[in-house]
């Protein structure tokens, strides 16, 4: 019987790098951002301009549609909590006539399983639901009387009264209505 042959591994050349490096591909991320003010012209549903809300999303997930905050309810683009999604159920409920309209338990049962469920991570409906918010607390700080509702309004929606959140993103829209296909700009943002 003859002896097997050792196998030859350790004298083997290794495979040249140039054969196994990843080819470098180039990536147009300015169509990322494209694609967002596409989105967010078809489902604004607030009063705030385009380029403040693409600069919103791009703080809040950089445009990562699967988003998630680590110890949040937060989803989406928007990047949206279970209490806003309940308040507009709540609001809605509200203008159902009497007869209608659903306990508050129900209400909020069935905020909860709409934030729970794909559809909210759905970029279309982040925008209307996020934007449909941002209006809601414009309107509440309207009529308050604030002197700027919008920076009010973001205040809340962030949940801090600093400012530092709002004055980031209008000075950075400010910037991308100069340069709208700029995601540098947005990157600077975050810095």
């Amino acid at each position: 019987m003859q002896k097997p042959k050792p196998l030859a591994t350790g004298q083997q050349s290794l495979t040249p790098v140039t054969q196994t490096k990843p080819a470098s591909l180039p990536v147009d991320d300015a169509a990322r951002l494209r694609e967002i003010r596409q989105l967010v012209e078809a489902n604004n549903q607030s009063s705030i301009d385009t380029d403040t809300l693409i600069c919103q999303i791009y703080m809040e997930s950089r445009f990562d549609a699967n988003a998630r905050a680590q110890g949040s309810s937060a989803k989406g683009l928007m990047q949206l909590l279970k209490a806003p999604v309940r308040e507009l159920y709540r609001l809605e409920n509200l203008t159902k006539p009497r007869a209608e309209r659903l306990d508050e338990a129900e209400v909020y049962k069935e905020a909860d399983k709409f934030h729970a469920s794909a559809e909210l991570s759905d970029q279309a409906t982040n925008i209307k639901i996020g934007t449909q918010y941002l209006e809601h607390l414009i309107q509440r700080q309207t009529k308050k009387g604030a002197q700027d509702p919008i920076a009010e309004a973001y205040k809340d929606y962030r949940g801090l009264r600093n400012g530092i959140y709002y004055n980031k993103i209008k000075a950075t829209a400010e910037k991308l209505k100069v340069a709208p296909e700029s995601m540098q700009i947005l990157r600077d943002m975050v810095k």
